[in-house]
């Protein structure tokens, strides 16, 4: 029995990829194959929920197709690959397939990949592998994709995908998330937009703050939620200010009372490497607007107030 909710209904945001994701299974349902969709975004924005959801409106007959996920790290040679992922899930069946952070996958099967995602009209693709050829039935079986690092997949390979952007959240629908993850709380005093300037601004940071108040609430015993409870929640749960974590903080504090430093000085005096500091903290500063790059790494007018209230 098919699924009669309206697809991505549960899911909050990205009007323009429900759309395209809506197109797509209607175009399915009338025989035509999916694309090969590529979803980036960062960490915790909410791609592999998406791809999920499509898979869970993905039939075929009567019978909702296997879904079966798979890291490309774990990804090692094209042997794994044929005997883990493509004999076991795909071979001769119908499925649909994720591979997700796919700029982990070894160049050779990138390579490989540029054959296997051919333009052809066909939905029919015929490689080799060990002096023979493995079929490949796009009709039955779909291959999705997600990255957070799309600069990292080949050219060639990445131009035969359909990228799909996760686009920001707002502060409205990153509080609709949280609601939607605790119904049975009664938020009041707007504390909802208090909540949300907490947070890194991503769907799985919600969910994560949306446990902590379903358990704060659930310790109080009572179903309702204001700024007086958040502020007793932060102490509690050592939830800081911006959505910042220890390092990010630490970072404002030094920049604060050094001044400019390039990320080398930066990284030695926080003893954590420079791709740690660029890829996992800096990204969320300069999102925020307390951080600039000039060469050296110093704070914004909006960093030195915050740092101030951090004295």
């Amino acid at each position: 029995m098919t699924n009669t909710t309206a697809p991505f209904a549960n899911l909050v945001g990205q009007q323009q990829i429900k759309s395209r994701l809506s197109f797509s299974l209607q175009a399915h349902k009338a025989g035509r194959q999916f694309p090969f969709f590529c979803f980036v975004g960062a960490h915790g924005n909410g791609k592999t929920a998406f791809i999920r959801e499509l898979a869970k409106n993905t039939f075929d007959g009567p019978n909702r197709r296997k879904y079966f996920e798979i890291n490309a790290a774990n990804i090692k040679n094209l042997d794994w690959f044929i005997n883990n992922v493509y004999r076991p899930h795909i071979q001769d069946r119908f499925a649909t397939i994720l591979v997700d952070e796919m700029h982990e996958l070894p160049k050779s099967i990138q390579t490989w990949m540029l054959t296997l995602l051919n333009t052809e009209k066909s939905p029919v693709r015929r490689v080799v592998y060990d002096d023979a050829e493995i079929e490949f039935d796009f009709l039955k079986q779909s291959l999705f994709f997600a990255t957070t690092e799309p600069n990292k997949i080949l050219k060639p390979l990445k131009n035969r995908m359909e990228i799909v952007g996760m686009a920001p959240y707002s502060k409205e629908e990153l509080a609709e998330i949280i609601q939607l993850n605790v119904p049975d709380v009664d938020f009041q005093d707007n504390v909802l937009l208090e909540v949300v300037d907490s947070l890194k601004p991503s769907p799985r940071a919600a969910e994560l703050m949306a446990r902590k108040i379903s358990d704060f609430c659930a310790i109080k015993g009572r179903k309702e939620f204001d700024l007086a409870d958040f502020v007793n929640l932060s102490h509690m749960a050592d939830i800081k200010m911006h959505g910042l974590d220890n390092v990010e903080l630490q970072i404002l504090k030094i920049l604060d009372e050094r001044g400019a430093m390039t990320l080398t000085e930066l990284s030695a005096c926080l003893s954590i490497s420079s791709s740690a500091l660029r890829q996992d903290h800096e990204h969320h500063l300069l999102k925020k607007g307390f951080l600039r790059i000039d060469g050296k790494r110093m704070l914004s007018s909006k960093g030195k107030e915050v740092a101030k209230n951090l004295k």
